[in-house]
């Protein structure tokens, strides 16, 4: 059994779906954390894996949240120590900046249920759940000692990895269900997300083997 510290806000991008299952599954014990609430890194940094989830919020350069500085700061402790620890979405844009990267406003968000470019045989190509307006920029990720670039889309880094350091644009913990009710609460209108949602729930099974493929590999790189 491995210990998993996850932060995410309480009430929007909070459920773990197919990360819960996962857990369960394998017989990981999952603590929650959560942004509306005090926390403390000291409480978050002894676990064998840490998972940084997604966010209405913004790292982008000009839109920055006053929050954000914490989790960077524990994002870059843990690289610091080379443990495992997961960024997914708004927590992988997080890690870029934390690794020296950056992170900039699309003119238009990338969304969709579909593939990506796979520059790395690590993690299946998909499809995957994107919809982000920012987004991490190729460089100077590209150019970072120990940064791997594995999966691009429409211009932005989707997949990279440094170290025991993983990050990921898209939502691999969500199911179409789930999907439609994070599209909902932050005030996406249905039709913009209904094509999208009926597509995820059509690739269920493909889906959550490719999610718990993907969870076990990032779960693999923390300790034992």
């Amino acid at each position: 059994m491995k210990s998993i510290a996850v932060l995410s806000h309480s009430d929007v991008a909070h459920e773990l779906g197919l990360l819960q299952e996962w857990a369960d599954a394998r017989g990981h014990r999952i603590t929650r954390f959560f942004r509306e609430e005090s926390w403390n890194e000291s409480d978050i940094i002894g676990a064998d894996l840490i998972i940084v989830m997604g966010s209405p919020n913004s790292v982008a350069t000009g839109y920055t949240h006053q929050s954000a500085a914490q989790e960077i700061a524990l994002i870059k402790q843990r690289i610091a120590r080379n443990q495992a620890i997961f960024g997914i979405c708004f927590g992988a844009q997080a890690m870029a900046l934390a690794l020296g990267g950056e992170v900039s406003r699309r003119g238009e968000a990338n969304t969709g249920y579909k593939p990506v470019t796979m520059h790395r045989p690590a993690i299946d190509p998909g499809a995957w759940a994107l919809w982000h307006e920012d987004m991490i920029n190729p460089y100077p990720l590209t150019d970072l000692d120990g940064v791997e670039i594995l999966a691009t889309d429409s211009g932005a880094v989707i997949a990279f990895r440094a170290g025991n350091a993983w990050g990921v644009q898209f939502h691999p913990e969500v199911d179409g269900d789930a999907l439609a009710r994070m599209l909902a609460a932050i005030g996406i209108p249905e039709e913009k997300w209904r094509a999208e949602v009926a597509a995820m729930i059509s690739d269920d099974k493909a889906h959550r083997e490719r999610a718990f493929a993907l969870f076990d590999l990032v779960s693999s790189q923390s300790a034992h």
